[in-house]
């Protein structure tokens, strides 16, 4: 029980972030300006992440709790919710790939700050780039083998 009451502590909050991150970006509170150096697109990609983050900890929560570090839901969940929680894992590897996808090769300066920052926004673009492809690469395996166990 006290193991719940730590998900949904991080959970909901994580949902009432992402949810108005995404709210915000999509204008339910009034426009925001876009710009080519911070597209609200971005931002309502980054808040889904969040988002899915903590609706796939909740759905967890209530299908397998009793094996929550497993990366999949126990084979007695119904199906629609093993989709919609894969989904979920695809859409968050896929967001994060889109920022660092768009930090890599979006238009505009880069500005990097911290230890590596002497190398310039070059290196900084690569290393972003390099991510991205990682994150690419990821999202294609987890396709791959969502198809294969469906089979």
């Amino acid at each position: 029980m006290a193991r719940v009451i730590i998900y949904l502590v991080f959970a909901v909050p994580t949902i009432a972030f992402g949810g108005f991150i995404m709210l915000r970006t999509l204008g339910a509170f009034g426009t925001i300006a876009t710009t080519p150096d911070g597209p609200a697109w971005l931002g309502a990609i980054m808040g889904f992440v969040f988002f899915a983050g903590g609706v796939a900890v909740i759905i967890k929560m209530f299908y397998g709790p009793e094996a929550m570090a497993e990366s999949e839901l126990p084979a007695e969940a119904p199906w629609p919710v093993r989709l919609f929680y894969n989904s979920l894992g695809i859409g968050i590897v896929a967001g994060l790939g889109a920022l660092f996808a768009w930090v890599a090769f979006g238009p505009g300066e880069r500005h990097f700050a911290g230890s590596g920052a002497f190398l310039g926004a070059t290196v900084g673009r690569v290393m972003f780039g390099l991510v991205a492809a990682l994150a690419g690469l990821m999202l294609v395996l987890m396709v791959v083998r969502w198809f294969k166990r469906q089979r």
